[in-house]
């Protein structure tokens, strides 16, 4: 359970997120908590034998590695940093190569992979409906997931625009300022904890004074940014517009996979 000092979704709402719909992203489609696990387990033993292999090779500089990675079949991330190598697998997920120096070259000495650890990461997802749990629901969140999936299967509110709910997808539960995240499984949920990271405590206290907001960095008041402040102002009131209530009947030809 993700709990946040300040309340990134309204109070007493359900949030949906589904999956970007970039092709990049389509192999997180329909993909259960079981198979996330076995990839996230085949990423991370690959990235350890790659340790093995190169443990006595010795290169000129980090791009020497990085090529050495590339022909190796790993897909390496551009990044500043002189100490890590960032590589990332078919299904978005990254991890970190480290680099050692000395004597005029560098060598692999270890791997990162403790990120493998979190299955399901909110950045691959785009939130695309918010609405107000019914009173009635409010302490009966196992009937309100099944009414939920049954509403985003069988009909729709007029203002909907995602696909039909289906395994992968993930509902954010607001209450009482805490925020509970459930996967749809291919039967039932799972609840899955922080998939909304909490708020830092220290950013909220500065972006209370900060008069640049493009600037969040522990130091208050950079400097003026006048566009930055209106487009904050706008995404606060597109959020505090973007909650409807539990969609009406709206029936829909093909609903997608049985629950």
């Amino acid at each position: 359970m993700a709990e946040s000092t300040k309340a990134i979704l309204p109070d007493q709402t359900y949030s949906i997120f589904q999956v970007k719909s970039d092709s990049e992203y389509r192999l997180l489609r329909f993909i259960s908590l079981s198979q996330h696990q076995k990839d996230a387990a085949q990423f991370r033993s690959r990235m350890h034998d790659e340790v093995v292999n190169l443990f006595d090779e010795v290169f000129p500089d980090k791009k020497a590695i990085e090529d050495r990675l590339k022909k190796d079949g790993f897909n390496v991330l551009r990044g500043d940093d002189g100490q890590q190598v960032r590589v990332k697998d078919e299904s978005m997920r990254i991890a970190e190569f480290g680099v050692g120096f000395g004597d005029g070259c560098c060598w692999v000495n270890g791997c990162d992979t403790r990120s493998l650890d979190k299955l399901v990461d909110w950045k691959t997802y785009d939130l695309v409906y918010t609405g107000n749990i019914p009173e009635v629901m409010r302490k009966h969140p196992s009937e309100l997931l099944d009414s939920l999936f049954r509403q985003f299967n069988f009909s729709y509110a007029d203002d909907y625009h995602g696909r039909s709910m289906s395994v992968s997808d993930v509902i954010v539960l607001s209450q009482d300022g805490k925020l509970t995240s459930y996967y749809v499984e291919p039967f039932g949920f799972k609840e899955i904890p922080d998939f909304l990271p909490p708020e830092n405590p220290l950013r909220n206290a500065e972006m209370s004074m900060e008069d640049d907001f493009d600037m969040i960095d522990g130091i208050i008041n950079n400097g003026e940014k006048p566009s930055v402040r209106e487009e904050m102002n706008e995404y606060r009131s597109m959020i505090e517009a973007y909650v409807h209530p539990l969609p009406q009947n709206k029936k829909k030809d093909h609903p997608d996979l049985e629950h």
